[in-house]
């Protein structure tokens, strides 16, 4: 663009020229479009060439328990040794999950779990969706879930919408089911609900602690306590069918009736004689809950994944445990049901009984421990290749003796009282399990017991973090352990071709700023994004204006540390996030515009900046594709405000928003940053090599097989930017590739 003045005239012209048409008309269908304007783009289509995708690989290897394996993902056969662009750590009761910006042309992944030993095993996985799942365990195998991922779900049931009415009163009525009130409060305060007709109550109050009141009156609510928040109940916590209660922060009740679903992610304490957990009813608990009742009636779904303890507990019929991680019983655990299923540990300071028709499962490597068993009616049954252990400290009664009770499966008895297998005419083992001590059970976070010594060799790990060092990417370095890799990092990374005359539409040469970019975030041996690595190249700047060029990451400002940069690249300030300038006028950075015929090069130029991450998001929450590349405009008669984002993308604080709407714009009735057509000011292709059109010649005249890849919302001609075949491209009109290989 070679003067801001006669593009404006130009785009106010057309703008005028289309509030003369009748706007009631459907857009005509161009058989042979010659203009990017005469397109019909599809609702939903995104303008991306690329997609993202969430893997989340599971791990049923037993042979280590709950030991890391490191979960590498890669693009192509890791026979042919190409580099994972993602790795990280997994558990058997914690996936690796993980978003990953994978090409539309590319249609399969390959994973590859490697154990503590340093074997590994490999699946194949068809990306047919955006959501991909894979179940490893110690052998190549297809993709089934073992029977210790049974019941369990990897996401949780509660889904919490975004904020619709925001409110700090103290008396709330919900009259929607659609209703979502969000309240806030900068004291201590009771208040009273009303729901009567369902809806979303949301409690953010870091710090202080919301009361509940007499007047809570609802059906069909969902309520979510935020992280850091203390909620109290004067009365009786009672969640009817259909509910959902969700508390992040810290709850403390008195009684608890449930006959809907309650979700523990945070602290929560009921400290109430009644604890009744319906028909029906479902009770997670991610984190720490403690029930204080001496007679608690079970009759639902308890999944513990966090550390869960109550005084008493009976598991009758219609009930069910699920554990994960450890369960506590201060007194008599009395099991009546076959539904106990134990991943992990179940310690009993008391008493266990196991009456007949009771059935206490032991799944790979699980442990139960009790101070005393009195009565062994029921059967204690080991699943699994891995052995689990039964273990007694204190007394073993008459009535595990003499009673029909026995112990079964992949099991050791390790008791302070000799139970021979077949006793006073009783058989006490039966299908392999055996009496005895010596069970290796490892000790982590969640057993805090273990007991045996480790079966199998494990091989170094020098700096501690459970990462072996043939795994870990920073051997020395127990802050960090992975690297994960932006799209087509180790080929150069992705291009962004910028039009620069939002919000008046451009002549769609799509080269007035063309960049490429790669980034690197790594993660520890937790997951969790540690650093960020950023490399930019400025490739071609086909215009007159002043464009700057800056990157905003889906971080808090403060959260980056330790910021390094090459000369000229800063953080922005006035942003709550992160924002990085790369550069404030591209004139100054190339003499020539690198996108005319016959023309001599200016150099590309490099932009590179690092910086760590305190208390990072987990790497699932980040990514490495959810950030936000920009221009904007410093010509004379422009300002700061002028920011050209890719399709759909945010402004950042300081854009003008009083632009929008205006011109070609369409962001307030669309997507941000589209025309009424729903055309983008700029694109992303996932390789470093792209050859943007000459000065002049829009991409329609340059690559044949576009208007089809945009009219069919991107599901034709997925490598319209890559297929170098005649019918695909005319590159007499392409300017030929000047981005550096890496």
């Amino acid at each position: 663009m070679n003067k801001k003045l006669l593009i404006l005239t130009l785009g106010l012209a057309i703008l005028a020229a289309s509030c003369s048409k009748d706007n009631t008309k459907k857009d005509p269908v161009i058989t042979n479009p010659t203009k990017l304007t005469d397109l019909v783009i599809p609702a939903g289509f995104t303008w991306q060439s690329a997609r993202d995708v969430n893997f989340s690989i599971s791990i049923t290897d037993t042979r280590f328990q709950n030991k890391i394996h490191v979960v590498a993902i890669y693009l192509a056969d890791p026979v042919t040794k190409p580099i994972a662009i993602a790795k990280g750590s997994a558990t058997l009761t914690n996936p690796f999950i993980a978003t990953l910006s994978i090409p539309s042309t590319v249609n399969e992944a390959y994973v590859v779990k490697t154990s503590p030993d340093g074997s590994s095993v490999t699946e194949k996985l068809s990306l047919t969706s955006t959501k991909v799942s894979a179940a490893l365990s110690s052998v190549n195998k297809d993709n089934k879930l073992s029977f210790f991922m049974a019941g369990k779900s990897l996401m949780g049931t509660e889904v919490e919408p975004e904020c619709g009415t925001k409110t700090s009163a103290s008396n709330i009525k919900l009259n929607t089911s659609t209703d979502v009130y969000c309240f806030t409060s900068t004291v201590d305060l009771t208040i009273n609900v009303e729901a009567n007709n369902g809806g979303t109550l949301k409690i953010n109050a870091p710090g202080k602690t919301i009361t509940f009141g007499d007047n809570f009156n609802h059906t069909g609510i969902k309520v979510f306590i935020s992280e850091g928040t203390t909620v109290r109940f004067n009365r009786d916590l009672n969640i009817k069918s259909g509910e959902i209660f969700s508390n992040s922060g810290k709850l403390l009740a008195g009684n608890l009736s449930s006959a809907g679903i309650f979700v523990n992610n945070g602290e929560a304490t009921f400290s109430g004689s009644n604890f009744n957990l319906n028909s029906g009813s479902e009770l997670t608990n991610r984190s720490t809950m403690a029930v204080q009742s001496q007679n608690p009636s079970i009759n639902g779904l308890i999944t513990n994944s966090g550390n869960m303890t109550f005084n008493n507990a009976t598991f009758n019929s219609g009930s069910t445990l699920n554990n994960y991680c450890s369960f506590t019983v201060n007194n008599v655990l009395t099991v009546n049901t076959g539904a106990l299923n134990n991943y992990k540990l179940v310690l009993v300071k008391g008493d266990t009984y196991v009456n007949s028709g009771g059935t206490i499962n032991l799944i790979d490597g699980a442990m139960h421990q009790t101070l005393n068993m009195s009565n062994m009616n029921g059967v204690v049954y080991g699943r699994g290749p891995a052995v689990s252990l039964f273990k007694t400290t204190g007394t073993v009664g008459d009535n595990v003796v003499n009673n029909s009770g026995y112990f079964k499966g992949a099991l050791q008895y390790c008791g302070t009282r000799d139970l021979e297998v077949n006793q006073n005419n009783k058989k006490h083992f039966s299908d392999g399990a055996i009496k005895g001590c010596g069970a290796y059970i490892i000790k982590d976070d969640c057993n805090t017991l273990g007991n045996g010594v480790p079966p199998v060799q494990i091989k170094p790990d020098t700096d501690g973090d459970g990462i072996i060092d043939e795994q870990d990417d920073y051997p020395n370095d127990k802050t960090k352990a992975f690297d994960n890799f932006s799209v087509n990092y180790h080929k150069g990374g992705s291009t962004i071709a910028f039009e620069d005359s939002w919000p008046v539409l451009g002549d769609y040469d799509l080269n007035d700023v063309v960049l490429t970019y790669k980034h690197l975030v790594v993660t520890n041996a937790k997951n969790v994004a540690v650093r960020i690595e950023g490399k930019w190249n400025l490739i071609a700047s086909g215009a007159s204006y002043k464009n700057g060029a800056a990157v905003q990451f889906p971080l808090p400002k403060n959260m980056a540390t330790n910021f390094k940069s090459s000369d000229g690249v800063s953080r922005e300030d006035g942003h709550d996030s992160l924002v990085v300038i790369l550069f404030n006028n591209a004139r100054d950075q190339q003499v020539l515009w690198n996108t005319m015929p016959n023309q001599s090069l200016s150099p590309v130029k490099t932009f590179t900046f690092s910086f760590d991450l305190t208390d990072g998001p987990s790497f699932p929450a980040l990514g490495v594709s959810a950030f936000n590349p920009f221009l904007f405009n410093g010509t004379k008669d422009a300002i700061r405000g002028y920011e050209t984002h890719l399709f759909g993308k945010h402004p950042t604080k300081l854009a003008d928003k009083s632009l929008f709407g205006t011109n070609a714009d369409n962001s307030l009735k669309g997507v941000y940053y589209s025309t009424k057509g729903r055309l983008p000011w700029g694109i992303e292709i996932p390789v470093a090599t792209f050859r943007y059109p000459y000065e002049k010649i829009g991409i329609l005249e340059s690559y044949l097989k576009f208007s089809s890849w945009a009219t069919s919302g991107g599901s034709l001609y997925a490598d319209w930017y890559s297929n170098t075949a005649t019918d695909f491209r005319d590159a007499t009109k392409l300017f030929p590739s000047v981005a550096p290989a890496n």
